[in-house]
């Protein structure tokens, strides 16, 4: 007998067999938004940030489900890791704006002054209708003792970088946007339509030399991070290179360098014989800024007018050798030429995510860095995996590899 007439013949069967014949040829793969469709998401002008242009990179189907149908999970009263970032971001603001009101310098304050600030700032914070949450149970003030403790620590740190160097603090959290000093970045796709680009850039410090003002952009984070080439070209970190640019046209500046700041809470591994100056030098190296600079002497002088006597910076990434000349091995620098093209790229690849997404491309294939995952894959932890139900066993779902060229590769891409 042929099975499949037997099931297919019998009523109650039926429906069943056809429904597991169909999943034979299942597919997620998705279909382009109509242009209608765009219309009414997006409008004329796609409203977006860099940072969501970035997450367009990572997956344009989560894109798609997060910022065009805008799905999100149910408000919940929790503490995440995301939560204390942002408190301490908000506490090295207010530090800096109580110095504004003070009409203080950071060259003119001094390590007790630094406590006593942050203290009334932490104080005035717990008062807020929006940090209740910090005071209701033991473990929740621990917490904020610990946020205090890793807050003065951190801007202990921010400062001595500061007077260890000729930038000076420009602005801080400097918002893009309607009604500021910088205007939201405008880009004119080739559909006609517009993308106008908002968002806040935590510092910006300058310095002159007799070249001109040289501008670095400063961003704090509360995990370690740095700049990777391979990412950039990507598409999947494009924010501070994108307010780098915006800040040197707008202010006619010239480019020093993107810098990340670890707010972080050091603990020191060493033998029990360790000095106090060693483990001084281990906690330097925790606070001691990653990403990418001008690889130009002069300028790394600035950013560190103590290289000469050290070689090796212990504030940003650069080592200067005995003859003057820059360390290759110790600095992430590029030329001034190498950052013109890369400027030039970073125009271009915004303008190209942005056809992407007024284009209608709802594509799963989301980015997986294995260098950085680890063995976790990017949609381990995704919030939308139930709806798009990705996986490498269906036909067309394939992750978008991180590349791990090296970095004259990248350079030389870049300028072809």
């Amino acid at each position: 007998f042929n099975i499949y007439d037997i099931f297919i013949n019998d009523s109650q069967w039926k429906s069943k067999l056809e429904s597991s014949i169909k999943a034979l040829d299942y597919t997620n793969k998705t279909e382009k938004i109509s242009k209608q469709n765009i219309d009414k998401m997006y409008g004329n002008t796609l409203k977006t940030s860099v940072s969501k242009l970035e997450q367009y990179k990572r997956c344009p189907f989560s894109y798609f489900l997060k910022y065009g149908l805008k799905l999100n999970d149910k408000d919940q009263v929790k503490i995440e890791a995301v939560d204390t970032g942002t408190f301490l971001h908000d506490i090295i603001d207010s530090f800096f704006s109580a110095l504004d009101e003070k009409e203080l310098t950071v060259r003119q304050i001094n390590e007790e002054q630094i406590k006593q600030i942050v203290k009334n700032i932490i104080e005035e914070k717990m008062n807020l209708d929006r940090n209740y949450i910090f005071k209701t149970s033991a473990r929740y003030i621990n917490l904020v003792h610990r946020l205090e403790k890793v807050s003065i620590n951190s801007i202990k740190y921010i400062v001595q970088t500061i007077k260890q160097s000729s930038f000076d603090v420009y602005g801080h959290e400097v918002e893009f946007g309607t009604g500021t000093k910088y205007k939201p970045i405008k880009i004119s796709t080739d559909s006609g339509k517009t993308v106008e680009i908002t968002g806040k850039i935590d510092r910006i410090d300058v310095a002159k030399n007799k070249d001109g003002t040289y501008v670095r952009i400063i961003d704090y984070k509360s995990s370690i991070k740095n700049i990777d080439l391979n990412q950039v070209v990507a598409g999947l970190q494009l924010q501070l290179l994108t307010y780098l640019n915006e800040t040197c046209k707008v202010e006619d500046f010239l480019p020093a360098g993107v810098l990340y700041f670890n707010m972080a809470d050091p603990t020191i591994k060493a033998e029990k014989n360790i000095t106090d100056e060693e483990i001084t030098d281990a906690i330097k190296q925790e606070f001691k800024m990653k990403g990418l600079i001008l690889a130009d002497v002069n300028v790394i002088k600035m950013m560190d007018n103590k290289i000469e006597e050290t070689g090796n910076s212990d504030i940003i990434p650069a080592g200067i050798k005995k003859n003057g000349e820059i360390s290759e091995s110790k600095t992430k620098g590029i030329n001034a030429e190498e950052f013109k093209n890369l400027q030039k790229y970073i125009n271009k690849i915004i303008k190209q995510i942005s056809e992407e997404i007024l284009n209608g491309n709802i594509e799963i294939r989301p980015f997986y860095n294995t260098k950085v995952q680890k063995g976790k894959t990017p949609c381990e932890y995704c919030k939308y995996k139930s709806i798009c139900r990705f996986d490498v066993n269906n036909k067309g779902n394939n992750y978008n590899y991180l590349k791990a060229d090296s970095k004259d590769t990248i350079l030389e891409m870049i300028k072809e």
